[in-house]
């Protein structure tokens, strides 16, 4: 008997079993649903671009001396002080070529000498030459007034013919010895131009071996080549016992010795893709904009515009995973580029560094760049996997209680929305239409649920 009951009892269960498993529906993982939740808080959209680090200055070093090197006194990397040695020249040949020069000058100066001394000559000379002509003026007034007497007597017969014959010679001899004192007035006063126009030349070739004595003087000097200003050595070209050219001397502008960096800023000259420049140019500062007739006059016009036009931008590089630089558009390029190896135009965009941490950064890595081309500030969020299209809707399923009776393991609601801007992770929900509701918490589905056979619920 009591076998009996067990057996029934064991039918009973397994009937119970089986009705129960009828009623459930089984659903595989890969028809699993997925939920999301609606959040509220902070969307921006970026643009990314990739650039080197590089100081904002590059120099490069030459010399204006020419000859063979005897020390380098730096490596790259060094950071050197503004004036400090960096490559000392052997002088010798600099020091011959000061001598050379010299002496010109000292042979123009003295010939310049020669020259004004030959003026004051000339000057001495018209001053005799006036006094002469004086005196003769002088004789012939008083040969004028004895020839007058002359004629008068001779018109009463006093005196001979021969008489006034030898005072008219004695008149004309007068008179020609004026002429020729008058002459030499004007010889004197050539001489002296000429004397004057010899010490212009002089002073020119004065000033010009003196010039050349200085810039002698001047390469002498930079056989020891200074650093111009505070900066770091990137590059060395040159070493000891090699033979370097002037840059102000030779044809080929001289031996370049190193380049330096000024570090003081520091700049990422990113590559921004044709597509995303546009949107770059609406947030960069008018200053930053190209210098293309008409185009800041257009942009100061827009008001609403002018408030996005920060430039500020975000900074990070491989070298420091963990940290963000702070940086600003200092200008965009208005001249596109095309990519090697593909047919895609980039604009460059220089980006300057601002931060406190700035100095970290090494030059020549790589950084990535981070326009921030929209934003919106505390709204209503939802995940992006969650946008949905139903019947020509957009919107968001939402998670809802199964109807009373269904089968369905996951009840829904379709909610259409507008949607604003989207980061590839959150969506903008602007505006819930339909009357319908969407609430922060609220569960969407990001992946619908799906039936055994693989339809869409």
């Amino acid at each position: 008997m009591k076998k009996w009951l067990v057996v029934l009892i064991g039918l009973l269960v397994l009937g119970v079993g089986w009705y129960v498993a009828r009623r459930q529906v089984m659903v595989p993982l890969w028809a699993q649903p997925k939920i999301g939740q609606v959040s509220r808080g902070n969307i921006m959209v970026p643009i990314t671009a990739a650039g080197l680090i590089r100081p904002d200055q590059v120099i490069e070093v030459k010399s204006e001396a020419s000859g063979r090197i005897m020390e380098v006194r730096v490596v790259e990397g060094s950071f050197v002080h503004a004036d400090t040695p960096v490559v000392l020249l052997d002088p010798d040949d600099e020091q011959r070529a000061v001598e050379r020069a010299r002496a010109d000058f000292d042979r123009a100066d003295a010939m310049l000498t020669q020259a004004q001394v030959a003026v004051e000559r000339a000057q001495v000379s018209i001053d005799a030459a006036k006094a002469r002509y004086e005196e003769i003026k002088a004789q012939g007034e008083i040969t004028a007034f004895q020839l007058q007497k002359v004629e008068s007597l001779a018109r009463g017969g006093e005196v001979s013919a021969q008489d006034l014959n030898d005072a008219r010679a004695q008149h004309r001899m007068s008179l020609a010895a004026q002429e020729s004192a008058r002459i030499a007035i004007t010889t004197a006063e050539l001489t002296k131009q000429d004397a004057e126009a010899a010490v212009r030349s002089q002073e020119a070739l004065v000033h010009a071996t003196r010039k050349t004595l200085e810039d002698a003087q001047k390469r002498h000097s930079e056989t020891t080549v200074i650093a111009p200003q505070d900066a770091v050595v990137t590059e060395v070209y040159v070493r000891p016992g090699m033979l370097v050219q002037s840059a102000t001397q030779g044809f080929t502008g001289g031996t370049l010795l190193m380049a330096l960096a000024d570090v003081s800023k520091k700049k990422v000259v990113a590559r921004l893709d044709e597509a995303d420049y546009g949107r770059v140019l609406a947030i960069s500062p008018i200053s930053a904009l190209p210098e293309m007739p008409g185009l800041r006059e257009i942009a100061e016009q827009d008001a609403a515009q002018l408030e996005q036009r920060s430039g500020r931008v975000r900074i990070t590089v491989d070298a420091f995973p963990d940290d963000e630089f702070e940086g600003r558009i200092e200008r965009v390029e208005p001249q596109g580029k095309l990519n090697v190896g593909s047919s895609i135009i980039q604009f460059d965009v220089h980006v300057l560094i601002e931060d406190e941490k700035s100095p970290k950064l090494p030059l020549g890595a790589q950084a990535q760049v981070e326009f921030t081309v929209e934003s919106a500030t505390n709204v209503l969020l939802v995940p992006a996997e969650a946008v949905k299209s139903f019947e020509e809707q957009r919107g968001v399923w939402l998670k809802v209680p199964p109807e009373r009776g269904s089968r369905d393991e996951f009840g829904k609601r379709f909610v259409v929305c507008r949607f604003g801007i989207s980061d590839g992770e959150h969506t903008q929900v602007i505006e819930v239409l339909g009357g319908g509701e969407l609430k922060e918490g609220a569960e969407v589905y990001t992946k619908l649920p799906q039936d055994v056979s693989g339809g869409a619920d």
